[in-house]
């Protein structure tokens, strides 16, 4: 299985020639080369997630943060002639998960989707858990993850999951420990063969940012199979970066 995360930067005015309408087709074109069976989007608008329908090799599952069909949203992704849905969902990193509200101290509502696929050759199922945490609280991003990691203790604890996504956590914070206190391995620093790429991920559009200086706040975490390979892809566009995240992939075995 080859997994990868993408934050795709939210189509904005404040990005003037290089909002969504003018990276639409280097996103695209990046993901059809990469070629991934399976990979999670983050700061999805409705216009952008319309845009993601040209994929025609691809189903998803989709959801957004506002509760109203309008807002930031995030996706799963998955090879179609490859997989199949057995189940999926999602809710707000909050205490009324249920319904649309923010965890206190946030800078936003935060929400996380899941599925649960089936691989139609091997018939394996396995879990994929999409979120996108908090920007401005690390006691958010934390409660967040354990709102996630106790909301789907069950499906964690009876199938091989993933759990990917723009963390807007450097890997010094406690949200990482209570990840991996879980039974999770990082795919960054877990890999069989040597990670590629820079560790960090946040780049702002600026092509010039040394790799040491990048942000590492984009992961993929498992609890099941071999890690082969991971990679941070660095793919650019005359001098130009598709979006302000690198896509960090991982394959993995199992």
């Amino acid at each position: 299985m080859k997994i990868a995360t993408y934050n795709i930067r939210v189509d904005t005015d404040y990005d003037q020639k290089w909002q969504w309408s003018y990276r639409e087709d280097h996103v695209l074109a990046l993901i059809n080369y990469h070629d991934w069976d399976i990979f999670c989007l983050q700061e999805l608008r409705p216009n952008q997630l319309q845009s993601f329908n040209r994929l025609n090799n691809y189903h998803s599952f989709s959801a957004e943060r506002d509760g109203d069909g309008t807002g930031e949203g995030l996706a799963i992704y998955y090879r179609k002639e490859r997989y199949e849905l057995i189940d999926s969902g999602f809710f707000w990193l909050s205490s009324t998960p249920e319904i649309p509200s923010i965890h206190e101290g946030s800078a936003y509502k935060r929400i996380c989707v899941w599925c649960t696929l089936q691989d139609k050759v091997t018939k394996k199922e396995s879990l994929i858990l999409n979120t996108h945490l908090d920007n401005i609280s690390e006691s958010a991003r934390y409660e967040g993850m354990k709102i996630i990691l106790t909301r789907m203790k069950e499906k964690i604890e009876n199938y091989p999951t993933f759990l990917l996504g723009d963390f807007n956590a450097e890997k010094t914070e406690s949200v990482h420990q209570l990840i991996l206190s879980h039974n999770f391995r990082s795919t960054k620093t877990e890999s069989e063969q040597p990670h590629y790429g820079p560790n960090g991920s946040f780049q702002n559009f600026v092509y010039t940012t040394p790799w040491r200086d990048l942000e590492e706040i984009d992961y993929i975490y498992t609890n099941h199979g071999m890690i082969k390979t991971s990679g941070t892809l660095t793919d650019s566009c005359d001098c130009r970066y598709p979006s302000d995240h690198f896509p960090l992939e991982a394959t993995i075995e199992f």
